[in-house]
């Protein structure tokens, strides 16, 4: 039971920092028709030959059921957001290249999820294939796709933000937006174990760690005496007790608890990994200071998205799926119209 609420809690402070990729789980069945559409609208541009050729993919009962129709079912139903998914990807490889932190936290991500499935029952197989992934670098590279557009929308707001808006912000919030990654270890109190028992392992894991052991090494000579966890980052407001965010905030980068840190649970030893930097923040900060354009203009990402297809010179060819990608931005520019007029009907 208690191992099952450590994963619980390890679950809910992970999910600020994976809540980018929820729409791409909800959404990912769908990538498993790409590789069959993309064949077909190779053919159908006379480009390449289509992998399953002109024969028919089943039968039954005396009929056939072939390439043309799949495709033609898929594509009123799905093609264009399947289309301007791979679009999307094209041209956001192009601009971005993720730095080795990120790429870290994109396989956090991953096995975040992995791991979450795995506790509901689910083997990595089965999560895998269910959403239309071949394999777990397949995964890696929608989570990557996402990342990159994340990227893309941060810059695209902070052009109609004023000049230097981000920087100053940061600059005159820092001390209240920053926040600090962490790990602790924690002897707690209980029926076995005393107030007293509980503060003198804690003082002699300290004398152990002054000897120059690492965390991991006391993990695994103190086993379960101990719990031990891996925060993430967390600020000034988070739902921890304030005795560990003091320390926390009074700590260095790398420093330790060199006193054991009394909370309800028992005695902490605190060790601070790493102090958020500007980059680190100016997403969060972008978001902040964009919330009047978002609500102004609730289709601001989807037209993002729009003018860079634009700027990229984006071409279909395909009849139907260049009318239906036409009236996709039609209905969004006529959405802001309608907004506008009704908040002047309002203001009147």
């Amino acid at each position: 039971m208690e191992e099952e609420q450590k994963k619980e809690k390890k679950f809910i402070t992970k999910e600020r920092s994976i809540s980018a990729i929820i729409g791409l789980v909800i959404g990912i069945a769908l990538t498993c028709l790409v590789a069959f559409c993309m064949d077909y609208f190779a053919k159908s541009a006379g480009i390449a030959k289509l992998k399953y050729g002109d024969e028919t993919l089943a039968t039954v009962a005396g009929k056939s059921i072939s390439t043309g129709t799949i495709y033609e079912k898929a594509k009123k139903t799905q093609g264009l957001t399947l289309l301007i998914s791979e679009v999307d990807k094209a041209i956001l490889n192009d601009m971005y290249e993720l730095t080795e932190k990120e790429e870290e936290e994109v396989k956090e991500e991953a096995d975040y999820y992995i791991e979450y499935y795995g506790a509901l029952g689910y083997s990595e197989e089965d999560f895998l294939t269910g959403n239309g992934f071949a394999n777990y670098d397949e995964f890696l590279d929608d989570i990557r796709a996402n990342k990159k557009s994340t990227k893309y929308l941060y810059d695209y707001l902070e052009e109609k933000l004023e000049p230097g808006a981000v920087q100053k912000y940061y600059d005159e919030n820092k001390d209240n937006i920053e926040t600090y990654d962490s790990e602790h270890i924690l002897v707690k109190v209980s029926d076995t174990v005393t107030d007293e028992q509980a503060l003198a392992l804690a003082n002699e894991i300290i004398g152990k760690l002054n000897e120059g052991k690492t965390f991991d090494e006391i993990v695994e000579e103190y086993g379960d005496r101990i719990t031990h966890e891996e925060l993430g980052y967390q600020g000034k407001t988070a739902s921890l007790e304030q005795a560990y965010i003091d320390e926390l905030v009074a700590l260095q980068d790398g420093e330790y608890s060199k006193t054991p840190i009394k909370t309800s649970y028992g005695y902490h030893i605190v060790h601070k990994l790493a102090t958020s930097t500007f980059e680190d923040l100016r997403g969060t900060i972008i978001e902040t200071l964009s919330e009047d354009l978002m609500t102004a203009d609730s289709n601001l990402m989807y037209k993002a998205f729009v003018e860079l297809r634009k700027e990229k010179n984006l071409t279909i060819f395909d009849e139907e799926l260049k009318e239906q990608y036409e009236k996709y931005c039609d209905n969004l520019y006529k959405t802001e119209e309608t907004e506008t007029d009704t908040n002047t009907e309002a203001e009147q």
